[in-house]
């Protein structure tokens, strides 16, 4: 399934298609709508295609309303075309946002028409509309990760704004303590768990391991790392006596237990490294802070749990994402938060007629041993931010957008970069020996989708300057800020200082790295920015067709800054 806008339409052949359902009197009044209808990019209008092996099936026009998906179009694109896979997409669609029915905005139909929508579970009201509503067994995977799964309360927190039932949860390691806190239903003492959350609370150290006084620094980290590692090996596993304590003081039996959601728990038996999935039916108000224990324990490096007379370790050494659990106890969905932690990520192949919401972050989310307030109340942040945007309440791909106006404005602008485009001889020159395509179609070709162009080269630009992500912006924010970081940079070069969260290793190795190689990937965009605004000079023609050849997006990038500064002043 993918989603169409304007340009899209210019690429299809409508020649032979037919409406699967009569919305219009004619095939023709049914594409002609459609074609007015997806230019005014109206935020609450979706239109999106089936393929099967790049072969377009469908084409449906929806509008999402707060508790329904609305139906106005839909073309047959391909004869071949299934009725039955049409009808698994379109649940589909709707139940990735939970979504309680399908209004099908047509009038009353006649005996044979509406026999085969009573078939399909429509059934038709009052008004223009056949409706089918929509059944839910939602199951809720909390993947392992440590000090990440505050990614996780984030994720809860949109979920919950949303008004997104589950009725199962499953979860390794951290994702099983999380579970613990949804099943209680108390979002305040999960969040400020996470923000007050220290290494100590979590392991029996000997020292401090954080000090963020004077803020985070590389020495600081790598200093902490290696206390852990010491204690892990003096101890043969860190005791994690300070966070069975926590986990009894921040579960209540009491609620857990009058729960009506089914929860399981993932851990490892050794010496054997069995897979043991317990469920809360199977424990007891005693047991259970010890089976939270048990998948968490993450042997050598945390000491192992003893329950009866078996040994457990972290379930992420078998299952660290249980989708699989949840879909042996029955879930028809399942919103699966994985935040790449380390274990085995089980191949589980989930039936095609299952929603799957695949919930993770292509950030950083930091140390998986370390624990930060700071640092995870930015990954909540994230997980909050890149939720609403699955749902469909925010926009943006790597970064987060108001949603009012945004498809309008994104087009505008990128209208207005290619007229800018078009003022330079140099660009114009240099592209049409490149290819007789339009600048749109090119762009097609090279998997750019030309009405978010202007979003997609100022969120690369953003992340090259190191912006926050854990941020709602609008655009003019984002564009604003990126001028001004612009500045700044050119102004002074930056050192790997201290930082106001944790940072893992690898984040550290990126920035240091960054630093000290010989070009950049912001220093080359910076080059092409000051290279292209001495373009009037005759004498700089050939070095500008083979920057351009050389990397043709850093050339883009450089260019979109030169238009942003334009626009902004």
């Amino acid at each position: 399934m993918k989603e169409l806008y304007p340009l899209d339409l210019k690429l299809l052949n409508f020649e032979k298609c037919k409406e699967l359902l009569p919305f219009y009197q004619s095939n023709k009044q049914a594409v002609l709508s459609l074609s007015k209808k997806i230019v005014k990019l109206d935020e609450n209008d979706s239109f999106y295609g089936w393929y099967q092996k790049n072969k377009l099936l469908f084409i449906i026009s929806v509008t999402f309303k707060k508790a329904a998906m609305e139906i106005d179009n839909i073309i047959m694109m391909s004869e071949g075309a299934s009725v039955s896979d049409f009808e698994l997409g379109m649940v589909n669609l709707a139940k990735r946002r939970f979504k309680d029915k399908i209004i099908l905005k047509l009038p009353l139909q006649g005996e044979g028409l509406n026999s085969q929508l009573q078939e399909k579970e429509f059934v038709h009201q009052s008004g223009e509309s056949y409706v089918r509503e929509l059944s839910y067994r939602t199951g809720l995977v909390l993947g392992g990760g440590g000090a990440k799964g505050a990614y996780q309360i984030g994720v809860w927190r949109a979920l919950r704004e949303c008004n997104v039932q589950f009725s199962l949860i499953s979860g390794t390691s951290v994702g099983a303590l999380n579970g613990g806190l949804i099943l209680q239903d108390n979002f305040r003492l999960a969040e400020e768990m996470w923000q007050d959350v220290t290494t100590q609370q979590i392991l029996l150290m000997p020292d401090s391991i954080e000090d963020d006084s004077e803020g985070y620094s590389m020495n600081q980290l790598l200093s902490g790392l290696q206390k852990l590692t010491k204690t892990a090996i003096q101890s043969k596993g860190v005791s994690t006596d300070p966070l069975y304590r926590l986990i009894k003081e921040l579960m209540s039996p009491e609620d857990i237990f009058n729960s009506e959601k089914e929860f399981f728990i993932v851990t490892t038996a050794t010496p054997n490294m069995e897979e043991t999935v317990v469920s809360l039916k199977d424990m007891t108000e005693e047991s259970f802070s010890k089976w939270l224990l048990a998948s968490s324990s993450f042997f050598p490096a945390m000491a192992a749990c003893l329950i009866g007379e078996t040994y457990y370790v972290d379930g992420g050494y078998r299952n660290n994402v249980p989708k699989d659990v949840l879909l042996e106890a029955g879930a028809t969905e399942l919103i699966v938060v994985d935040v790449k932690g380390p274990g085995v990520t089980k191949s589980t192949k989930v039936p095609s007629e299952i929603v799957e919401l695949e919930i993770s972050s292509q950030w950083g989310l930091g140390n998986v041993l370390l624990f930060d307030g700071k640092r995870s109340s930015w990954n909540m942040k994230l997980g909050y931010l890149e939720t609403m945007k699955i749902l469909g309440e925010y926009q943006g791909f790597d970064y987060t957008f108001t949603k009012g106006g945004f498809k309008q404005v994104s087009l505008v602008l990128s209208q207005k970069f290619f007229k800018f485009l078009k003022r330079s001889d140099f660009f114009e020159n240099w592209f049409h020996k490149k290819t007789n395509l339009s600048e749109w179609e090119w762009l097609q070709a090279q998997k750019f989708q030309p009405e978010f162009l202007s979003v997609l080269l100022l969120e690369s630009l953003a992340k090259k300057l190191e912006i926050d992500p854990a941020k709602l912006y609008s655009l003019e924010e984002l564009s604003l800020l990126v001028v001004s970081e612009l500045r700044k940079q050119e102004q002074g070069s930056s050192q790997v200082e201290a930082e106001e969260m944790m940072y893992s290793v690898t984040e550290w190795l990126s920035k240091f790295v960054k630093q000290k190689v010989p070009i950049s990937d912001l220093q080359r965009v910076f080059y092409y920015y000051h290279f292209f605004k001495k373009e009037e000079e005759e004498r700089y023609r050939d070095a500008y067709y083979l920057l351009m050849d050389v990397s043709w997006q850093s050339g883009l990038e450089g260019l979109f800054l030169l238009f942003l500064e334009s626009e902004l002043n």
